[in-house]
């Protein structure tokens, strides 16, 4: 495991949590309704794959023989895909300028990045667990 994977995941963690605070506070009369609520999903779907790559994280401590890397791959581009092209529409609509074409293609790669995560993330576990039976 990177030995920076934690102390990066707990920082953007607390940054993910002082943007919930910004758009419950500034970005309340700045953005529409609409907006706002897909600032909240993609601030929910960030939160929660961070405390992912959090706990990821501390499996690998846990089954130090197998590797998770592709979870943590799979969930750090979800994030960035999902969560990222969201605030970015966000932005473009703000500014009242055209969304660039390949955006709004990037959100749903994010959320198949996701779920792809959690695949493999259930199968890195089960192979590890059968491991541990093993031994």
């Amino acid at each position: 495991m990177n030995k920076y994977l934690l102390p990066i995941v707990s920082l953007a963690t607390a940054v993910t949590i002082l943007m919930g605070a910004m758009g419950a506070h500034a970005l309340k009369s700045i953005l529409t309704s609409s907006q706002l609520d897909s600032y909240e999903t993609a601030l929910r779907y960030q939160l929660v794959h961070l405390l992912a790559l959090l706990l990821t994280g501390l499996m690998t401590i846990q089954f130090k023989k197998i590797s998770f890397k592709w979870v943590i791959r799979f969930f750090s581009w979800g994030i960035l895909f999902f969560s990222g092209s969201i605030y970015l529409i966000i932005y473009f609509q703000h500014q009242t300028t055209s969304i660039p074409r390949g955006l709004v293609l990037l959100t749903p790669l994010g959320g198949l990045l996701l779920t792809t995560g959690w695949t493999a993330l259930a199968a890195t576990l089960y192979k590890a667990i059968a491991q541990q039976v093993e031994n």
